[in-house]
């Protein structure tokens, strides 16, 4: 099997799990479901990414899979939060590993477990081993989006050089944001609104060098492409994730010419589609059904079931995160659903 950033493995009996964002527990019963399931026993895991960020236990749940990983049992992609790790852009839930966000993060994430001094290294040197894209016969995976010529950039570039290109691109969008200053205006805006990018109840006003910059990045960097999706500059500035955002998500699967299966995480999908605290990213699931195939060719399927956003419940002091918030595994080629709480359901 060839090591680089797009992997071609022979293909296999699989289980594809969505993102986990530190949810530990929920990991530990969804692999205890599939290692006592004879139909799913030894199977090959692929983690369709974000292992990390907003859960109590981040540290636990890399840590787990990386074992798995050097088992041979596991493959990991890499998603938007593990970029952002490695890019050292430290965001909202990032707080376990850096230092910045301990204080933000607390009141909406705490307890969590906070990585030592002497795991950080050892954090970033696995995520940067990690591929972004995995291209099997009869199947594609990758975390946000599969831009063709994104894949195209990175296919033979050897893993372990994420760093490298993280570093590249970075570099080739300030020099294209040089013209009308548009760099210092951004980071401009940014120092003069911290405080209110992080406030939902003292918006700034629409930032046109915030939106004009994210723009920017979306078109010139295939890693946030592919990691973070397609996106455009939204009219309005909106609120997710603790910030006002100026870039919104679009349902690139709708314009895939490609028919072969795609499987994706990030998106922020809901088992119950009616659910009244239904958030902005979850729209682009509207008129689909929770657990349908989706697309222009209905090739795409999304297995993120929301898993991440169980810390609000339990800051309401709730316990229906198994119900509403969910961690799944698409099994391949059956192509059914494995939840944490047991549950199995057919896809369609």
């Amino acid at each position: 099997m060839n090591q680089n950033l797009v992997l071609t493995p022979p293909q296999q009996a699989l289980a594809i799990i969505g993102d986990i964002h530190g949810e530990v527990r929920a990991l530990d019963a969804l692999l205890d479901r599939l290692d006592h399931d004879p139909a799913t026993q030894g199977r090959q895991l692929v983690f369709i990414g974000d292992l990390c960020d907003r859960g109590p236990d981040s540290v636990g749940v890399i840590q787990r899979v990386q074992a798995l990983v050097e088992q041979g049992r596991a493959l990991v992609i890499l998603g938007n939060h593990e970029i952002n790790l490695l890019a050292n852009d430290a965001k909202d839930g990032s707080g376990w590993f850096f230092d910045s966000r301990n204080e933000p993060d607390t009141p909406h994430y705490a307890p969590f477990t906070r990585a030592s001094a002497s795991q950080r290294p050892d954090i970033r040197a696995f995520l940067a081993s990690l591929p972004l894209a995995i291209r099997y016969p009869d199947l594609r995976l990758v975390h946000a989006a599969w831009d063709a010529a994104s894949i195209d950039a990175i296919r033979d570039i050897p893993c372990g050089n994420i760093l490298e290109l993280i570093h590249q691109w970075d570099l080739n969008i300030a020099r294209a944001a040089t013209e009308n200053d548009l760099q210092a205006r951004y980071q401009a805006e940014r120092e003069r609104w911290a405080r209110q990018l992080e406030s939902p109840d003292d918006p700034p006003p629409y930032l046109d060098a915030v939106a004009d910059f994210e723009s920017l990045q979306q078109r010139l960097n295939p890693i946030k492409r592919l990691t973070s999706g397609i996106e455009a500059r939204s009219a309005q500035p909106f609120y997710s994730g603790h910030r006002w955002r100026y870039s919104d998500r679009t349902a690139w699967w709708d314009e895939d010419a490609d028919p072969s299966p795609v499987v994706i995480g990030h998106y922020w999908r809901l088992f119950n589609p009616h659910d009244p605290n239904v958030w902005r990213y979850s729209r682009l699931f509207e008129g689909i059904a929770p657990t349908a195939w989706h697309g222009r060719h209905r090739q795409a399927f999304c297995v993120d079931y929301s898993v991440g956003a169980r810390w609000s419940e339990r800051q309401n002091h709730h316990q229906a995160g198994n119900i509403r918030f969910r961690l799944a595994a698409l099994l391949w080629p059956e192509r059914a659903l494995v939840f944490d709480n047991g549950d199995h359901i057919p896809t369609s």
